[in-house]
C-alpha cells in the first residue's frame, strides 16, 4: 500500500478528475439546454416523465456545487463527502426509476415485470444505504494534511465494499438491457421496427457505456494500491450516468415530435 505520507502537498488525482467531470457536465448541460426548453418545458409539464429528467438533470448539476466548495479551506470534509454520496444515491435512484419505467412501458405495463424491477431495485438501494453508512476513516486526517481540499481515502475493506454497491448498479443495468432487448427483438417480428430500432439503439448505447466505465469503476476499486485514488472513477461514472439518462430522454422526446410531425 502507498504511504499517505509519500504525497506532495497538491490537489489529488481523484479531487482533479471528479472537477474536470463537472466541466464537461455543464459543457453537456450547455449543449442540450436548447432541446430542453423545447422538448420538455414548452410541453405538458404536470408528467412523470417531465419530473424524472428534471430531477436527474438538475441535482446532478447543482448537487455536485460541494465539489468545489471541498476545494477551498476551511473544509468540513465529513459533512461533504456525506453530502456527495447523498446526491450520488439520489441520481442512482432516479435513473434506475427512468429505466424501469421505461421497461416497464415497453411491455405494456406487466405488473410481473414492475415486480422483478421493484425486488432487484431495492436490493441495490439498500447496498448503497449499506455503503453510506461507513464512518470517515480516521486516516483522513493525514489526507486532509497531505492534499489540499477534501481527498477520499479509501481503505481496502470500504474499497470492497464500493465494488461490491456499483456491482449492484451493473446489475440492475444488466437486467434493464436484457429485458429491453427481449421486448425489441419480439416487437421486430411483428414488423413493428421504427420506433423501437431507435429506442434500442439508446438503449444500447447508453448500456454499452456504463458497463463499461461501471467495470472499469468496480477494477479500481479492487487493484489500486493507493488509498486516495481507488475511487478515482467514481464520480465521473455517475456524472455520465446523469449524462446518458438525460440525452436518452431527449433523444427519444426528440423523436416522438418527429413522429407526430
Amino acid at each position: 500500500m502507498a504511504d499517505p505520507m509519500h504525497h506532495a502537498q497538491g490537489i489529488s488525482p481523484t479531487t482533479s478528475l471528479a472537477v474536470a467531470s463537472c466541466v464537461l457536465f455543464i459543457y453537456d448541460y450547455a449543449l442540450t439546454f436548447a432541446k430542453e426548453i423545447d422538448l420538455f418545458w414548452l410541453q405538458p409539464r404536470r408528467t412523470w416523465v417531465f419530473a424524472f429528467f428534471i430531477a436527474n438533470r438538475y441535482i446532478g448539476l447543482f448537487g455536485r456545487i460541494p465539489v468545489f466548495l471541498a476545494l477551498f479551506p476551511p473544509n468540513r470534509c465529513s459533512g461533504l463527502q456525506l453530502f456527495n454520496g447523498i446526491v450520488a444515491l439520489a441520481l442512482q435512484i432516479i435513473g434506475g426509476m427512468i429505466m424501469a419505467t421505461r421497461v416497464y412501458a415497453f411491455y405494456n405495463r406487466d405488473q410481473r415485470i414492475l415486480s422483478l424491477l421493484v425486488v432487484v431495485g431495492v436490493i441495490c438501494v439498500g447496498i448503497c444505504c449499506w455503503a453510506l453508512s461507513f464512518p470517515l476513516s480516521e486516516s483522513n486526517a493525514t489526507a486532509q494534511g497531505t492534499y489540499a481540499g477534501c481527498p477520499d481515502l479509501t481503505t481496502s475493506v470500504e474499497a470492497s465494499h464500493w465494488a461490491v454497491v456499483w456491482g449492484g448498479q451493473l446489475l440492475f443495468d444488466t437486467l434493464v438491457f436484457a429485458l429491453t432487448f427481449r421486448k425489441l427483438i419480439s416487437v421486430r417480428s411483428l414488423g413493428k421496427w421504427s420506433y423501437m430500432a431507435l429506442s434500442l439503439r439508446d438503449g444500447a448505447l447508453y448500456f454499452a457505456v456504463m458497463t463499461a466505465t461501471n467495470v472499469a469503476n468496480i477494477v479500481a476499486y479492487l487493484v489500486i494500491a493507493d488509498p486516495y485514488e481507488r475511487s478515482i472513477l467514481c464520480f465521473p461514472t455517475n456524472m455520465l450516468c446523469v449524462v446518458m439518462i438525460s440525452r436518452l430522454m431527449l433523444n427519444l422526446r426528440d423523436l416522438e415530435h418527429e413522429l407526430m410531425a
